[in-house]
Parts: structure tokens; sequence; C-alpha cells
């Protein structure tokens, strides 16, 4: 697991600001020494050596914290999934010998819907730590800073501002639904010669019977199936190459329905994220092709960074306006993997694309029922035309969605119920940190 920790050597880019709340205070010790020359009293005198050595007081102190106030923040994940906890280290130290008698401390990430603040005290020569639990609801890319400390003098003369500009960058997975719950066919080319000679040294095996396609090699119709049904049944073969999975998702922004978190868009996400997961765990070749705002083809691989680039991009996935059939044209005559469509489409003009994939290789469509999520129109029409092109579906309820978000649940009650006793850190019986709503 990769880290995001803070390197303490490191000179980070910082900004500050030094900020005078009583505009009136040089004024008022010129109005005061100005009497005392004027009168010669020397109440004058007394008034303003107590007011200009606040006044200079103030100035060092700020000025100490200003060069010895430090802040450090560290993560140690570069990934995770919704609902799991992503641990951060807080530590706030002071160098000076002046003492910081509180510092508010303040992310100003824009991508986060909370930005932490806190606020604490910090001795001279000591430090403060603090530790964190992140709990993250939805997929995406998160930053974690700039921070920006804000303290000041004990009389409240200046304020004081420092903006640590470093960042640290987690991105949170979609969460992954169990293996079981997906049921996929075995990858095949259909009993076709011609595409069968070039993989005469590979491993071939049976997987299973389906129906004839214009095209389909005779050598290949499996004559009892074909005389039980009535109809003519070739064997599918798997080849290593038909084993390799191409995902299709479609981010079509026209077919999705429901919103936010409850969405065909969410769980179509969701489902290509576990089938990478699954894929990849079965030593397959897994690859993919969605269309968002811009296109995106990721050729199968088993690279071991391969799981990181298709979840970075399922992660910042966003709905676009590219249809499902220009999606597949982008991928014609796909011969060494199995295509897996995974759509919420009610539209049947993309089935054409993948009966004529069939013929050339291997074709499974998961349905997202778009129904379940609000949408009066169902995919009646889209199951017709798969049926009559024999194009192996699976459908697909939209509860899934729901189960995966329940596992992702159950881990952030379970951090939470954990965390409960690192909410507020004590040293010397008083309180070292306080959240600020």
């Amino acid at each position: 697991m990769g880290t995001l920790s803070k390197d303490p050597v490191q000179k980070r880019p910082r900004q500050s600001e030094r900020r005078l709340n009583l505009r009136i205070l040089p004024f008022l010790v010129a109005g005061l020494g100005f009497l005392y020359i004027l009168t010669g009293y020397r109440g004058w005198l007394i008034f303003t050596i107590g007011t200009g050595g606040a006044w200079l007081l103030a100035f060092l102190w700020v000025h100490s914290l200003q060069r010895n106030l430090e802040i450090e923040r560290k993560i140690n994940l570069a990934w995770a999934t919704v609902g799991e906890s992503v641990p951060e280290e807080i530590r706030l130290s002071n160098r000076g010998w002046l003492p910081a008698l509180w510092v508010e401390i303040t992310d100003v990430s824009d991508t986060m819907d909370t930005p932490m603040r806190l606020v604490s005290d910090v001795a001279g020569h000591t430090h403060r730590t603090r530790h964190l639990n992140h709990l993250f609801k939805r997929r995406g890319v998160y930053t974690l800073g700039p921070t920006r400390l804000r303290c000041s003098d004990p009389f409240g003369i200046y304020t004081l501002t420092k903006l640590d500009q470093h960042a640290s960058t987690i991105l949170i997975m979609p969460p992954l639904l169990p293996s079981s719950q997906i049921k996929i066919p075995s990858g095949g080319i259909a009993g076709d010669e011609r595409l069968r000679r070039g993989f005469m040294g590979r491993n071939i095996n049976d997987i299973g019977l389906r129906n004839y396609i214009a095209g389909d090699s005779l050598k290949y119709i499996h004559w009892r199936a074909s005389a039980h049904f009535d109809e003519l049944i070739v064997r599918q073969l798997e080849t290593a190459a038909s084993r390799d999975w191409l995902i299709f998702v479609d981010l079509d922004e026209a077919v999705q329905a429901g919103a936010g978190d409850n969405s065909t868009l969410e769980l179509c996400i969701v489902l290509a994220a576990s089938l990478t997961m699954r894929g990849l765990r079965e030593n397959r070749k897994v690859g993919l092709v969605m269309a968002g705002p811009g296109y995106v083809k990721l050729e199968p691989s088993t690279d071991p960074t391969q799981s990181w680039r298709i979840l970075r991009l399922l992660a910042n996935a966003q709905p676009g306006s590219h249809s499902l059939s220009e999606l597949m044209q982008q991928g014609q005559s796909i011969r060494t993997a199995t295509v897996i469509q995974i759509t919420p489409s009610s539209d049947p003009a993309w089935v054409g694309n993948a009966q004529r994939q069939q013929k050339w290789g291997s074709l499974t469509a998961l349905l997202v029922d778009p129904t379940d999520f609000g949408s009066p129109v169902g995919q009646e029409r889209v199951l017709a035309a798969l049926k009559r092109g024999n194009v192996p579906y699976r459908q697909l309820p939209g509860k899934l969605l729901a189960d995966a978000y329940a596992t992702g649940q159950q881990n952030k009650r379970r951090q939470i119920l954990a965390g409960e006793k690192a909410k507020l850190y004590s040293q010397h019986g008083r309180p070292a940190w306080q959240s600020v709503d």
C-alpha cells in the first residue's frame, strides 16, 4: 500500500499573514507620547510605555509563532473503498519557547463535504498529536489539504494566519459486490473454423451449448441436443484468450435512472469494479471501455497496476452523451476477449452490434433494471431483441446496489465504534483538542 505522508525534512511552500486587529493602537501610542511631551505628566508616560510595551510583546509573540508553529498531516493509504476508514495523523508542533494559547486548524479542501476544523493549544518546545478517521460515503478523488492555522497573542492585538499548501490525495473506490452475486458464463468462441485457426496451439475446452448462429461451422453442431430441442445447437468452446474480459460500461446520461448514490449509473460502476477485481483474481486479462465526458479504452491486461488503472477510472466516472451503440462501434470484431456489456438502456438499438460481436467472439449483456430506480420504462423490448438474437444476458435487480453499500455501512459502523475513544485526546487532565462545529 502506498504512502502519502509528509516528509518532515522536505521544505513545503507556506504562506503566512500577520494582521493587526487594533488599527488604532499606533495612533494611541503616538498620542499618549505626544501628550507626555506637551504636559510632562508622568501618568501619560506610564500609559505610553505600558501600551507600547504590550504592542511590542504582542508583535514578538506572534513573530515567534509565525516562525516556529508547524503542522504535519500524514495518511498511510493511497486508496480505500466507500465505507472504509482512512486514518490520518495530525501533528501540531511549536519549536519556539512562547506558547500558542489557542490554534484553530481548518482544512480548506474543496473536495470534502465537511472539512476538518479543530482547536488546540500547544506549549513551547512541545507538540500535540491527534488521530482522525475519515469516512467517505461516495466514490471519487478527495484531497486532504491545504491546511490553515489561525492563532493570536495573549492580548488579541495580532492574528496570525498560516497556510500550509501541502495536500494529500486519496482515491475512494466504489463498493464491491461478492462474486457469488454476479453470475457470468465462461467466455467462449463459437465453433467457427476461421476463428479457431489462429488458436490451434491453445488449450480449448467444451464449456457448454448454445443456439446456432448463421456462420457457425457445422463441425461443432451437437446433433443429439439438436434432435432433443428440435433446433440446431452448437458446442461453445473456450480458449485461453476468450477467458479474458473486456468490460463495456454504458454511461449515457439519456438512459440513466435515479439520482446520486441511488441510480443506475452507480450500479453500473459498482458492477464494473466488482467484475474487474473478480476477473483479476481469476487470473484473467481484464480491460475497460466507457465514454463519459471522454472516451476511455484499456486493453485487457494482467499487469499488476491494471486494477489500479481501472478502479481509478471508475471512481472518477461521470455520465456522458455517447450511446452504447456508439461505444460498441469503437470495439467491433473483438476476437480475443469476452465482451461484457453493462447497461440500463431500454432502447434495443445496440442489440444489433451485440449480435455482430457474437459472430466474431463472445458477449454477455448485464442489464441493470431501470424500473428499480424509478423509471417508468422497462427493458422488455431489449429482452425480446436479445432473445431473438440468441445473445446471452443477465438481468440484475437494483437491490444489488443497496447490498454493495450495506457492506460499506457495516465497515463504517465498526470503525465508528472502534474510534469513539479516539475523538478526544487529553493531556495532564485537560482536553488537548476540541472539534469545532
